[in-house]
């Protein structure tokens, strides 16, 4: 059972009330990752890997900090050398940050998993949340001292002039975030895969994925060190805000799809997974909103990506969330919203494959109507406005491309939700079946009329003709002006005729009903509250 520390609830004689509330928060806070948190640094400071890791580090920057010295002299005391130095600092401690420690935070994880610890910290009063926030606190307490451990090396660098003080800041700042969401990422493969060859493959790919991010991360960081950053100050800004909150809501998600994960099936997982969701395309909606308005000369740069970005992951989260089991426990039924109103606002929240069919559904539709929301303000702009390089009518092809992947999307998941419902009558399967059938409908849809017409052409080239309207790879490469008119409207069509006529089928699945709590379920929880009572 667990306590509120008793120095949490103890006034405190004199200082301002806000400095009381933040440090009645801390301390509950550490409650919170405590437990996991200790067991972690414990066993990360005396393992073996830190220990060889941390030496390492100490002694390359040693001889970095000789080597590179005595490779400037004698200009090191005229000229600027500070760009020099840093590239070998940074490489120095870009290895343990962005490949060391997220490496062996998987490790860490999934060796829970191998040797069924994490079965006994599931029956403990620790919570999936906790042991994650826990094994992330412990991968950042070692970033921290990797970071602090070079700080001098830094430091002697920036003395030596050529580089200014807001931009060796950035450098760190971003290696720092960057590690930590890598951390995030590579947390989130442990728990996908329980057999020995998913853990193989698993592994794989986090070292893969980590290879990348050192690569491109180090391109950005020695960029910045070398070059500078060649923009305005308010850019720049906006730039560092847009990164931190994508980043911290990105990180959301991930954790939350990691705790998921390692929750029970009996409790409800896809409600918390479905408000990360929502909350990381509010902030980048905001964002990009701000950036439309107040940086149109650049804010496409930020835009057009950031769509694309959330457009390809709602369709796969959509693709999964249409694989959820239908079954739902007693215990989530009880946690459904009982009022209209919370009906109406959090009924798609709930578990299954209906509910999950129309939550995708209105956020792919919901970002494609901001993405032309955005691009129709743009045009809407005097092109002085929108800066060089973006002239009027350059985008007016995304109108018609959005318009057709969202059609395409609805009805790809409307059949791989139905795909997923036939299998599922055979056998169990998981949420990542739906994406595995939602890619294998879509390229059977543009690979089947595309050999009739191979065939039909005696394997020649042929033209756009409108029988290969299924096949969504040449219908949406294909010039609009080309494509019949009637196109859209077919499209537009089948996709709500298919999503309507799925709803109609599995209406009960849709808006399930609450059910009621057990009288039992009530006096335990009677019990718990007056045994806490008096402990607070």
């Amino acid at each position: 059972m667990s306590t509120i520390s008793p120095a949490a609830t103890t006034p405190r004689p004199g200082g301002p009330a806000w400095l009381a509330a933040l440090d009645d928060w801390c301390l509950r806070f550490g409650d919170l990752v405590n437990p996991i948190l200790v067991k972690e640094t414990r066993q990360a400071l005396k393992s073996r890997q830190f220990l060889i890791t941390f030496s390492l580090l100490l002694v390359a920057a040693f001889g970095w900090t000789v080597v590179g010295s005595l490779m400037r002299m004698p200009q090191i005391y005229t000229a600027p050398t500070a760009p020099f130095m840093l590239v070998g600092y940074y490489v120095v401690l870009a290895v343990p940050m962005l490949l060391v420690v997220p490496l062996a935070a998987y490790r860490s994880l999934e060796s829970e998993l191998d040797d069924g610890t994490l079965e006994l910290l599931s029956i403990s009063i620790l919570s999936p949340w906790q042991i994650v926030l826990g094994k992330l606190a412990s991968a950042g307490l070692q970033m921290t001292l990797y970071f602090v451990a070079l700080f001098p090396c830094v430091a002697f660098a920036y003395t030596l002039r050529g580089i200014d003080l807001p931009t060796l800041l950035i450098v760190m700042a971003f290696l720092f975030v960057s590690g930590g969401m890598l951390t995030v990422a590579a947390l989130c493969f442990a728990p996908q895969s329980r057999s020995r060859s998913g853990r193989i493959f698993s592994l794989l790919l986090v070292l893969g994925m980590l290879l990348v991010g050192e690569y491109v991360i180090g391109g950005a960081c020695i960029t910045m060190i070398l070059y500078g950053i060649p923009f305005e100050a308010d850019l720049i800004g906006y730039a560092i805000v847009f990164t931190l909150l994508t980043s911290f809501a990105a990180a959301n998600l991930l954790i939350t799809t990691t705790a998921v994960m390692l929750t029970p099936e009996s409790e409800n997982r896809s409600t918390r997974l479905r408000l990360a969701l929502l909350l990381l395309t509010a902030v980048m909606f905001a964002l990009v909103a701000f950036g439309v308005v107040a940086f149109e000369e650049v804010s496409l740069v930020f835009a057009v990506p950031t769509f694309v970005v959330l457009g390809i992951l709602w369709l796969a989260a959509a693709a999964m969330m249409v694989a959820e089991s239908p079954a739902m426990t007693p215990r989530i039924r009880r946690e459904l919203p009982s009022s209209f109103v919370a009906r109406m606002t959090w009924t798609f929240l709930t578990p299954g494959p209906a509910t999950g069919l129309i939550f995708g559904c209105l956020g792919l539709l919901s970002v494609a109507a901001a993405g032309m929301i955005a691009l129709e303000y743009l045009d809407s702009q005097p092109v002085g406005a929108r800066g060089v390089g973006f002239p009027r009518g350059d985008w007016s092809f995304l109108g018609p491309f959005a318009s057709k992947f969202l059609a395409y999307a609805v009805v790809f998941l409307v059949a791989a939700r139905w795909l997923v419902f036939f299998v599922r009558k055979f056998q169990n399967v998981r949420v990542e079946f739906g994406l595995a059938a939602v890619v294998v409908v879509a390229v059977l849809a543009a690979i089947i009329p595309y050999s009739i017409g191979l065939y039909l052409s005696d394997s020649f080239s042929f033209r756009y003709t409108p029988w290969q309207i299924t096949n969504w790879a040449w219908t949406l490469s294909e010039d609009p002006n080309v494509l019949p008119a009637w196109i859209d409207a077919v499209l537009a069509g089948a996709a709500m005729i298919s999503f309507f006529t799925s709803l109609a089928m599995s209406s009960e699945i849709a808006l399930p009903r609450k059910t009621a709590l057990p009288e039992r379920v009530i006096e335990e929880r009677q019990r718990e509250r007056s045994v806490k009572g008096p402990e607070k």
